[in-house]
């Protein structure tokens, strides 16, 4: 893959360039620098399972520009969800729509440069807490090192949000690559639900655009999170997001990623079940047409004991579109009752293609571990008896396509993301028919 920038030398220049116009001070400037740093140094996977099957091919990002600014503006936006969003990012722009009643608890959702006007103190710490992400993935790194925007959400000890959090990300129809960090730290006994939404606010784009983001999540003990991302960008976008979550003990953290846009989707996730007791389930839905290709690595690392860690996978590929799934369980010899399970199931269409590649590691015996992987075609008799029940073709392809979703959509347990996830699958069905 190239890179956007031509030497070594111009790029540190632009870090130095973009640090300044956000009048950071040199502790976060040193951040940039040195997460450019572990991106120069860090190979594309750092085990056997990932890179040697993704492909850039027909992406050449020399071609973008970078956004270098982000600018923040008044809230302007026409509904699109079932609920407005929080959070609005926009190419260069960004906005907020908190209430009242979540700013008095507390909770911070805001700009890494808002929060150091007012605590840089607190900001440090937030930064702090999600080292352990440091040198977790090459491409994070690289958006680390050049974000534009770094998004915050922090919840205090005790604090309940009862309201779904929507951060909506939206790209116009320009040539440019954006590059984003979200940082999140839910300290003891909080409770939070987040939604990430990724869509093009035209109808249509025609030109290539990349969209790479680094993703830190920090939840104490105590405190649980459910959270989404619902991908629907149209198909010139290339997307590559990096994710990884540390939870302490007893915390807990339920999480569904839907793809169903973009011409090329790279995702690596980590969910990092350090403290005893601790839950997180990381599950996936993947919706391709044309020749749309889904690259998708997921981890549990178990290291506490009594730990609970579960990836779920559930695949529909039409046209030639493609699919792969890399899953890998770690549990090493301390994670003494680990409970791991691993599944991907796929329906192909046409020529469509699913693959998926489970892994065990396993280093301690007093455990309970499992995978399964299974593909297959849509069948034909299936389609044949709700049509014999006077069901039209269309609407049996339907029924059969968003019912092999729900199995998965059910396990995240968060009602108010399983209906905006059930909104944009529909609403790309709608087109598809």
């Amino acid at each position: 893959m190239k890179d956007i920038f031509d030497t070594d030398y111009t790029r540190k220049e632009l870090i130095h360039e973009l640090s300044n116009s956000f009048n950071e001070p040199s502790w976060l400037l040193d951040r940039r620098l040195s997460a450019y740093d572990q991106y120069k140094n860090l190979p594309y996977d750092q085990d056997t399972l990932f890179y040697k099957y993704t492909t850039f091919k027909k992406f050449d990002p020399s071609t973008l520009s970078m956004i270098n600014r982000e600018n923040e503006i008044s809230f302007e936006y026409e509904s699109k969800l079932s609920l407005p969003p929080t959070v609005l990012l926009r190419d260069d722009s960004i906005s907020f729509n908190i209430s009242d009643e979540l700013k008095k608890s507390g909770v911070i959702i805001d700009t890494i440069h808002n929060l150091i006007k007012s605590d840089e103190e607190l900001a440090r710490k937030i930064i702090s807490d999600v080292e352990f992400s440091n040198g977790f993935d090459k491409l994070g790194s690289l958006s680390r090192a050049f974000a534009t925007n770094i998004l915050i959400i922090y919840v205090p000890k005790g604090v309940v949000v009862d309201e779904l959090i929507i951060i909506q990300n939206e790209i116009s129809d320009t040539k440019i690559a954006k590059f984003v960090e979200f940082i999140g730290v839910f300290e003891q006994d909080s409770k939070i639900s987040f939604l990430e939404v990724f869509e093009n606010n035209i109808t249509q784009s025609e030109n290539s655009k990349l969209y790479a983001s680094m993703q830190s999540f920090r939840v104490f003990d105590n405190a649980s999170i459910s959270f989404g991302q619902i991908q629907a960008w149209d198909q010139k976008m290339v997307h590559m997001d990096a994710r990884i979550i540390q939870l302490e003990n007893y915390a807990r953290a339920r999480g569904i990623t839907h793809l169903q846009g973009s011409d090329m989707t790279r995702h690596n996730s980590k969910v990092h079940l350090k403290g005893n007791g601790s839950e997180g389930y990381d599950l996936y839905l993947k919706f391709g047409n044309k020749t749309q290709r889904f690259d998708i690595k997921t981890e549990i690392f178990h290291e506490g004991r009594d730990t609970i860690g579960q990836s779920h996978a559930r695949t529909v590929m039409m046209d030639r579109a493609e699919s792969i799934l890399r899953g890998l369980m770690t549990i090493p010899e301390p994670a003494v009752n680990a409970d791991s399970w691993l599944t991907s199931q796929g329906l192909t269409i046409d020529k469509g293609k699913v693959i998926a590649i489970p892994a065990l590691q396993i280093d301690q015996n007093d455990i309970k571990a499992a995978h399964a992987a299974s593909v297959e075609p849509l069948k034909d008799e299936l389609l044949f008896y709700l049509e014999s029940r006077g069901i039209p073709k269309n609407e049996s392809r339907e029924m059969l396509i968003k019912g092999y979703f729900e199995y998965v959509i059910l396990m995240l347990k968060d009602e108010k993301i399983a209906e905006n996830v059930r909104q944009i699958l529909s609403k790309k069905w709608n087109v598809l028919s």
